[in-house]
């Protein structure tokens, strides 16, 4: 029984540290952020920071903090008590791991085109998009027989898009299912979606900037995906937390009641999940500051950090604008100027809404006919 029990304690040590050796990490983290922020020579504005609409290299410093009138910042990791954060780790490692899934573990970098071929040329995944772009909601004239020109007509981002859709629905299909007894996930799907076309709509057609659109549109997709964990994390505590925020739509702070629930707040939960799963380093902040247009950024965060979190910050309200919002209430106000880091195209939309709700409306057509092609 002596050895079981060193066993055990051996355990809980490996435990402990690891807990240790990660609340490490973030602090210097966080202090390597506020040195940068301080101690570099900072550009005027956060514009000159940003890859500008030309699609220019960035550099790889730290840029100028996006302000916002909000005051008030949502809770980064380091901040969450470390108790909570313990428990948080070990909720996170019962869910599947499906970092290793070669669908993911991809180079997001890559061209929109050379993405989508990479990620639908499993024959699992050819089979069903060419039944889908073949279906009667599509009403072609001419059959199309040719993966790349179904990738084609359908759009590089939605396949992309709708094939990590599916991976991680297989994957977490029981947690899914848990947390549909409170969140509508079809709704959540296509509010992700939305978000995802909205970006890319953004860099493509809006900024003429399509440089590391991979990184953005699939951190767009993912944004939100911390919000299924709660339920794993504390299923009583998320069904009052959705009941609440469902109740109210006009919440001003949706985050803040996260954060007096739980102790810490979806952008966490999806950064921890998105790292838990080796997603590039990129894709996870990106997610953890997704409401920039609320709460801004802070001191020192990288350039393109800065740019593509406006994108996706953008994106998002598009995406609420054109009936595809959040089924939670998440923040609204934009209380930071995007414009200082987008430029003043971003404001200027109005003509070009019709077009963005065309490709919003063929990819939840997409959506579903994908859907009943797997059924």
């Amino acid at each position: 029984m002596d050895w079981i029990l060193l066993v055990i304690l051996l355990g809980l040590f490996v435990l402990i540290m690891q807990h240790l050796r990660r609340k490490v990490q973030d602090l210097e983290a966080e202090r390597s952020s506020r040195q940068a922020a301080s101690g570099e020579e900072k550009p005027s504005a956060a514009i000159q920071a940003a890859p500008g609409p030309a699609g220019g290299e960035p550099e790889t410093g730290g840029c100028e903090a996006l302000d916002s009138a909000a005051g008030w910042k949502p809770m980064r990791r380091a901040e969450v008590e470390a108790e909570t954060l313990w428990r948080l780790e070990h909720c996170l490692r019962d869910i599947p791991d499906i970092g290793r899934t070669p669908v993911l573990q991809v180079d997001y970098s890559m061209e929109p085109r050379e993405l989508a071929l990479t990620l639908a040329s499993n024959p699992f995944y050819a089979a069903r998009i060419l039944k889908t772009v073949n279906s009667a909601a599509f009403g072609l004239s001419h059959r199309i027989d040719s993966l790349q020109r179904a990738i084609t007509f359908l759009g590089y981002n939605q396949v992309k898009n709708i094939v990590m859709q599916q991976v991680i629905s297989e994957n977490l299909g029981k947690l899914q299912a848990k947390a549909e007894e409170h969140l509508d996930i079809l709704k959540f799907w296509q509010h992700s979606h939305a978000v995802s076309v909205g970006a890319d709509f953004i860099l493509r057609t809006v900024l003429k900037n399509t440089r590391n659109s991979g990184v953005i549109t699939t951190a767009a997709l993912l944004h939100d995906i911390g919000w299924v964990v709660f339920v794993h994390y504390d299923c009583e505590k998320a069904r009052e937390l959705f009941r609440r925020l469902q109740q109210s739509g006009d919440q001003d702070n949706p985050v803040e009641l996260e954060e007096r629930q739980f102790g810490f707040n979806h952008l966490v939960l999806g950064r921890m999940l998105a790292e838990q799963w080796e997603i590039p380093g990129k894709l996870s902040e990106l997610i953890e500051r997704h409401h920039c247009a609320t709460f801004g950024l802070e001191p020192g965060a990288g350039r393109e950090l800065v740019f593509g979190a406006c994108v996706i910050s953008r994106a998002e309200s598009l995406a609420a604008e054109l009936g595809y919002a959040n089924p939670l209430a998440e923040p609204t106000r934009q209380q930071a100027d995007l414009k200082k880091v987008l430029g003043p195209e971003v404001d200027r939309l109005g003509d070009r809404l019709p077009e963005l709700r065309e490709e919003l409306e063929k990819t939840m057509k997409f959506i579903a006919e994908f859907h009943k092609a797997t059924a």
